[in-house]
């Protein structure tokens, strides 16, 4: 994961050279899983979620997002029916972000907004099921996600922003956990479908930072 991310952020500092309205930005915090052996506590059994964005402004109220984030979800039920998984999770998504408010990253505009988000994700992923003490082999798959969610933005200095976020994904199909509702024939689990969230904090740096200073500077001359 942690090559992943680097040839991410080597792909997205490229951008800069072209970028004239954006930032790029990095993310951190914790996913959890919803399904057959979680049907509905959050945060239940969640795992360390990192990821890197690069966001486009169209203007203080609507930016587009896209990313990578990466994850490991995992839940278990041995006490009940003796059963667990393990998945490692890749996720890249493009996201329509829209402030409540209009904001901005310079001194003299709004500096804090709530937001909402909603976009198309392709997901790839490494489950590991565990039943009754027997591993199952590996097994890969890839699948459409909707990821949506909201959160809160602030800007404590000029060309530096801060947030705070929270986002389900809908998934096409019941596959993050490999279960399938069924344990064994004429025994169902449960069926719930299968979701998966991110929560945390991300950073983000204005790209046309230096370029700014610069015009700033032959002005003054």
């Amino acid at each position: 994961m942690k090559k992943l991310i680097t040839v991410i952020l080597i792909m997205l500092s490229s951008i800069a050279t072209y970028a004239q309205n954006g930032d790029i930005g990095l993310f951190a915090g914790s996913s959890y899983y919803t399904g057959d052996l979680n049907p509905g506590t959050p945060f239940k059994n969640s795992s360390p979620a990192f990821g890197a964005f690069y966001r486009h402004l169209f203007n203080n109220r609507l930016a587009i997002k896209a990313g990578y984030t990466g994850t490991t979800l995992k839940s278990d039920d041995f006490q009940g029916r003796g059963i667990s998984f393990k998945t490692k999770l890749n996720e890249i998504s493009a996201q329509l972000e829209v402030n409540f408010t209009e904001f901005g990253i310079e001194t003299n505009e709004k500096r804090l907004s709530p937001y909402i988000f909603g976009g198309i994700g392709y997901t790839w992923y490494t489950a590991k099921r565990d039943s009754m003490g027997f591993a199952s082999d590996p097994i890969q798959h890839n699948i459409t996600s909707f990821p949506f969610g909201l959160g809160i933005k602030y800007t404590p200095v000029e060309n530096l922003s801060l947030g705070l976020e929270w986002g389900l994904r809908k998934n096409l199909g019941q596959q993050a956990d490999k279960i399938d509702n069924v344990y064994e024939p004429g025994v169902r689990i449960s069926n719930a479908k299968d979701w998966y969230a991110f929560a945390g904090l991300w950073i983000s740096f204005r790209l046309n930072f230096f370029k700014t200073e610069r015009c700033e500077e032959l002005k003054m001359h």
